[in-house]
């Protein structure tokens, strides 16, 4: 019988939004599904290379996805894009401001 899915959901302010996200990972259990050991994919959502924010991955929820797998001892972490015609990924994740977290944590 296969799982049902989990949806977890939080209030949050922009002071602890990237806190919360740790607490998101938790509340849906993400890590009965993942291996920490294991490279573990993060795909940034880029439909536009421009901001939009209800249309890409914010930054925020890519650092606080990050922190909080780091938190929980994920240290193999890439990041990886589809290749469309209607975006340009690179682009994409300098516009939405995403080069400087992977800079910071040291994402390819």
């Amino acid at each position: 019988m296969p799982n049902k899915a989990t949806v977890a959901a939080l209030r949050t302010r922009p002071d602890r939004v990237l806190e919360d996200y740790a607490r998101l990972i938790d509340l849906a259990g993400a890590r009965e599904h993942l291996a920490p050991g294991a490279t573990t994919i993060l795909k940034d959502n880029i439909s536009w290379h421009f901001p939009f924010p209800a249309a890409n991955t914010t930054p925020w929820q890519l650092e606080g996805t990050i922190r909080a797998l780091r938190a929980d001892g994920f240290t193999e972490l890439v990041c990886v894009q589809n290749k469309t015609v209607v975006t340009d990924a690179f682009k994409g994740e300098d516009l939405n401001g995403y080069l400087p977290i992977f800079k910071s944590y040291g994402i390819p």
